[in-house]
């Protein structure tokens, strides 16, 4: 049986949440924060890390995946360890930033996979335009 992961805002953390229903970016003295749609709950949240969500592993014996990445109504999440090995934050994934190397090639296409299936193709092609940076 595959490991049940946690989401786990964080105590007080409202960091990445806004009263908008869309994800996008807000301005912030370290650059753009990721903001996620006001109707994700943590129950919604754990669902997807728990199910479409692609473990990335940064090394091979990795005990636990580095980070997820899912796609939700088209934006491309990422989720990185709040407690290694238990428990996850997910906040809208951008590739443009400064200094932020972009997705490796094989998880884009896994992403698109799962664009494919769930019918979020054109927005995740949106969000990629807009948000992904050159060369993707």
């Amino acid at each position: 049986m595959a490991p049940r992961w946690r989401y786990e805002r964080g105590e007080g953390r409202f960091k990445h949440r806004w009263s908008h229903d869309h994800a996008g970016f807000a301005p912030s003295g370290h650059g753009p924060v990721g903001k996620c749609p006001c109707h994700i709950t943590e129950a919604i949240a754990e669902e997807i890390l728990n199910t479409t969500a692609v473990p990335h592993f940064e090394w091979e014996d990795s005990p636990f995946p580095d980070r997820f990445y899912a796609v939700y109504q088209g934006v491309i999440y990422e989720a990185v360890p709040t407690q290694p090995g238990v428990s996850y934050h997910a906040y809208p994934w951008r590739g443009d930033l400064p200094g932020r190397p972009g997705l490796p090639r094989r998880m884009l296409r896994k992403l698109r996979d799962r664009a494919d299936q769930t019918g979020e193709r054109k927005a995740f092609e949106q969000w990629l335009k807009k948000y992904a940076g050159p060369g993707v």
